[in-house]
C-alpha cells in the first residue's frame, strides 16, 4: 500500500501564526502601523494611546510603579496620559516586543516567573530590573532567543 505524503494546508499555517502574540496585539494597534521602520516612526511621533498602555499592563502583569520606572515617568503621569510622547511610545513598543517574545516562548505565567528570578546568564540579575534601559531589553530578548535555539549559557 502506497502512503501519500501529508501536506500542511494554508489554514493550519494561518492559525499557527494568528495564535502567536505580537506587539500589535499587546498594544492594541492597527495591523500595519508597526510593520516597517518608517511606519513605526510615524506611529511613535503621533504617540501611542492609553489603550496601548493598558494592553501592555494587562499582558505584562506589571503594576503602575514598575511600568512608570520602565517608561521614565511618574506613576501619576501614567494616570493622566491619554497619548504618550515619542520616547514613551518607543519604550512601550520595545516592552511589547519583549513580552510578545517571552510569552510566546514561556507562556504568560512562565514568562512572569522568568522575569522575577535572578538569572545566572545575566550576572544573577533579575530581568525586571533591566526594563528601564533599552540595552537591558536587548539583553533580555537575546537571552530568550538563545533559549529558543537551545543555547543554555
Amino acid at each position: 500500500m502506497e502512503k501519500k505524503p501529508s501536506i500542511v494546508s494554508e489554514p493550519a499555517v494561518a492559525y499557527y501564526r494568528k495564535s502567536r502574540l505580537s506587539a500589535h496585539d499587546i498594544l492594541n494597534v492597527e495591523y500595519g502601523r508597526l510593520d516597517e521602520p518608517f511606519q513605526r516612526v510615524d506611529t511613535f511621533r503621533k504617540g501611542l494611546k492609553k489603550r496601548s498602555f493598558e494592553g501592555l499592563k494587562e499582558i505584562s502583569g506589571l503594576d503602575n510603579n514598575t511600568l512608570a520606572a520602565a517608561l521614565s515617568v511618574s506613576a501619576k503621569t501614567l494616570q493622566r496620559k491619554d497619548v504618550f510622547d515619542v520616547v514613551q511610545s518607543e519604550k512601550m513598543y520595545e516592552l511589547a516586543e519583549l513580552y510578545a517574545l517571552g510569552t510566546n516562548y514561556f507562556g504568560s505565567e512562565g514568562f512572569r516567573r522568568w522575569m522575577e528570578r535572578p538569572l545566572f546568564t545575566i550576572g544573577n540579575r533579575i530581568p525586571l530590573d533591566l526594563l528601564d534601559v533599552s540595552e537591558g531589553l536587548d539583553i533580555l530578548k537575546t537571552e530568550i532567543m538563545r533559549l529558543q535555539h537551545g543555547i543554555a549559557i
